[in-house]
């Protein structure tokens, strides 16, 4: 079983209240793989599972020309055509489903007003802030930035570096100080969450996946130079840069003085100023949001 497999099946039967059959339903395996996805309380180890070759693996070389000519054609229809003759394909219809929509190029996209409902969403990014001298090195200093997309309330953490640990760890400190976590997780090509592609068909990193498990979030990559689809993160961002850190030079002389303005920053100013989007402060529309989070699991991720 993959973690992105035990991850969904998790999410779907906490989050979403899907029964086990309707989630091997929805996901198009057997209700066994469903009953022992969820009796797992920790991501299956995918190092000792051996690989097999797909029976649908020596069409591909078919499929692809299908989806170049005609990128609307239907899973079925390429199923149907690809079982032609003598030499057809005698697998199920399922698989082809799921590999055609691993591999169909992404619609244009259409951008519209997004309104966001309580508990729905939580956007993340980084952001480059200078250097900063630690002793006789010169370290970069990004910024680790979380909001909720419904109260725009937000969780801002500096960090020494951008790497796994420190992003994965900046996640789990955001949800505790919401308090919970939304149905989503929103996020760009961060090489921390994904290792190739973009959008829908990105390839997450596994132990991203295992955290988004654990705390039942979908995660949503986005695609590739498309800032938009997390303008309210790449926002927060530049507010954090322009409102922040900007002017703050003689202050911020050591790494302690980043971490105390981190804290003073997004309870002080933050939080509490009237956003302009939706014309009140983040502190008190999360009243409203803080009971449509999900209770964090007792023990935080590994």
């Amino acid at each position: 079983m993959k973690v992105s497999q035990w991850a969904e099946i998790r999410r779907l039967h906490e989050v979403e209240g899907l029964s086990q059959r309707a989630i091997a339903r929805e996901l198009g395996c057997d209700r066994a793989t469903v009953k022992a996805a969820l009796e797992l309380q920790q991501p299956p180890d995918e190092t000792s599972r051996a690989k097999r070759t797909s029976a649908l693996a020596p069409y591909h070389d078919k499929i692809a020309p299908l989806l170049a000519h005609s990128p609307g054609l239907s899973a079925m229809r390429i199923w149907e055509e690809i079982c032609r003759g003598p030499d057809g394909y005698t697998g199920s219809v399922i698989t082809v489903r799921r590999y055609v929509k691993q591999i169909r190029p992404p619609r244009g996209r259409v951008y519209q007003e997004v309104t966001w409902q309580p508990g729905q969403a939580m956007q993340v990014d980084w952001g480059c802030c200078g250097k900063i001298r630690i002793e006789d090195t010169w370290r970069n200093v990004s910024v680790f930035v979380a909001v909720l997309c419904y109260s725009r309330l937000s969780y801002i953490e500096f960090t020494l570096s951008q790497r796994k640990a420190e992003f994965y760890r900046s996640i789990d400190h955001a949800l505790q100080f919401f308090g919970g976590s939304p149905r989503r997780i929103i996020f760009d090509n961060l090489k921390a969450a994904v290792l190739n592609g973009s959008g829908r068909n990105a390839c997450l990193h596994p132990e991203f996946l295992a955290l988004c498990g654990h705390y039942c979030l979908e995660p949503i990559a986005c695609q590739r130079r498309d800032p938009e689809s997390k303008g309210i993160v790449e926002a927060h961002v530049r507010y954090v840069k322009h409102n922040a850190l900007q002017g703050r030079g003689d202050e911020l002389t050591c790494w302690e003085a980043y971490r105390q303005l981190a804290v003073r920053w997004r309870d002080e100013v933050a939080n509490v100023r009237r956003h302009q989007t939706t014309g009140e402060r983040p502190v008190d529309r999360f009243e409203r949001e803080r009971e449509h989070l999900r209770a964090l699991p007792d023990l935080p991720a590994d």
